[in-house]
């Protein structure tokens, strides 16, 4: 998988859709211009088609559930084939980074019930709950463990979304755990160098 982090932030997220951000992503990337996650080769990626994954992301305040075709591409150095997944992405997830965010934001508000939060985001009060603990250990991971206590689950999640840095952060965790912020580490199967 090739993880590609560009400049996610509160400027984005107020002009585009997440299905928006991942186009404008995938029609930047230059793949001549990155190294193979498997081998570290250089400038030996080519295309290798599409795949199809469903992306949940709110639109307007509400649900949006959708198709999209993240490109394929394969190493003529090793053989191996990567998906591109934009930061908007979360691996082996269907809901978008600022879906996930979202939840986590209204769950930490604490001005409505969690049933209540559950049924706006259309997700399982078990599903909130382990969000919310992938949440706090990764927070533990990003700021370390004595500046997290200092800091509010709430306040580090407008950190994030105030953040015109989120990419580079997020990107910055990528890089020193092989695993994609609020990824469920089970799903990491393989250390991938980050271009």
């Amino acid at each position: 998988m090739i993880r590609l982090f560009r400049e996610l932030g509160k400027a984005f997220f107020r002009i585009l859709s997440d299905e928006a951000i991942f186009q404008k992503a995938t029609d930047e990337f230059r793949c001549h211009d990155e190294r193979c996650p498997r081998c570290g080769a250089m400038g030996k990626l080519s295309s290798h088609g599409r795949y199809s994954r469903g992306i949940v992301s709110l639109v307007r305040g509400g649900i949006d559930e959708r198709r999209i075709s993240p490109l394929r591409f394969k190493c003529t150095s090793c053989g191996a084939t990567h998906a591109l997944l934009p930061d908007i992405l979360i691996p082996y997830s269907p809901y978008s980074l600022r879906f996930k965010l979202s939840a986590l934001s209204a769950y930490f508000e604490r001005d409505t019930t969690v049933a209540a939060v559950c049924e706006r985001f259309g997700i399982a009060v078990s599903t909130l709950y382990e969000w919310k603990k992938l949440l706090l250990e990764h927070k533990n991971i990003m700021l370390g463990v004595l500046a997290s206590r200092k800091t509010d689950a709430l306040a580090f999640l407008r950190g994030l979304f105030e953040s015109s840095r989120l990419s580079s952060r997020i990107c910055d965790f990528f890089r020193h755990h092989a695993v994609s912020f609020l990824q469920n580490q089970s799903m990491a199967t393989t250390r991938s160098i980050p271009p």
